[in-house]
């Protein structure tokens, strides 16, 4: 059930779209909240992938570097070396990073937080020095904190705030060729990795938004460089 959210209020989550978009403005998709944590990238993937597996154990994905349980997001892979699972780790970067910026604002003042007692339906204004605690990073994530003189937890919420106009049209499917054959060119004479070449593309189309699905496209039709085993595209 979706959490009613006063007027002149925003919920951590559209708080969190409203700084990705103006940290991310190509690349900020909205479902950066889906992607899962604790997943590597291809630089560290490549550094480690022939690595012998540690003592007593699995090796890469053993312990903390397990890859989360695939059910928890069943359209992303498993495989760091899949650039479906790269896509995923990009998306969490990006997630955390505003996440990140979010609570710098709070804690300065820039930005002021609520929270709503869902039984009374009073507002508490959130003082700078909650995003000063030990567990200011759980708060935001779950949305939540603690209702003033109660035991219960109310919704963490963030005074609206107006968004930077930094939308760019949407990438259409004509260019979407466009985009391959340029890439094609610039891989033929200089190694990139996916990221570098993610960049390439937002900077040669800077008028369009292209999306990490568009991107995932993209890299499907681009040869994978000699050495590196292609992935099923299923």
């Amino acid at each position: 059930m979706t959490k009613f959210v006063p007027s002149g209020y925003l919920s951590i989550r559209e708080a969190l779209d409203r700084l990705g978009r103006e940290l991310f403005p190509s690349a900020w998709t909205g479902e950066e909240h889906k992607a899962r944590p604790g997943l590597i990238s291809e630089d560290e993937w490549l550094r480690i992938k022939d690595l012998p597996p540690a003592r007593g154990g699995g090796g890469w994905d053993s312990g903390s570097r397990r890859a989360p349980a695939a059910n928890s997001a069943p359209h992303w892979s498993r495989d760091p070396a899949d650039p479906l699972y790269q896509e995923e780790y990009r998306a969490r970067k990006r997630h955390t990073d505003a996440h990140r910026r979010l609570r710098e604002l709070l804690e300065a003042g820039q930005l002021e937080a609520a929270i709503l007692d869902p039984w009374t339906g009073n507002l508490y204004r959130v003082s700078a020095s909650l995003w000063r605690r030990h567990n200011a990073d759980r708060m935001i994530e779950k949305g939540e904190a603690p209702i003033p003189g109660s035991p219960n937890t109310g919704s963490l919420l963030v005074k609206r705030f107006a968004e930077a106009n930094v939308h760019g049209k949407p990438m259409p499917r004509a260019k979407i060729q466009e985009a391959i054959e340029v890439l094609k060119e610039k891989i033929a004479t200089e190694s990139l990795t996916r990221p570098q070449q993610a960049d390439f593309l937002r900077n040669n189309f800077p008028s369009y938004h292209v999306t990490e699905r568009q991107l995932a496209e993209i890299f499907r039709a681009i040869p994978v460089p000699t050495g590196r085993r292609r992935k099923s595209d299923k």
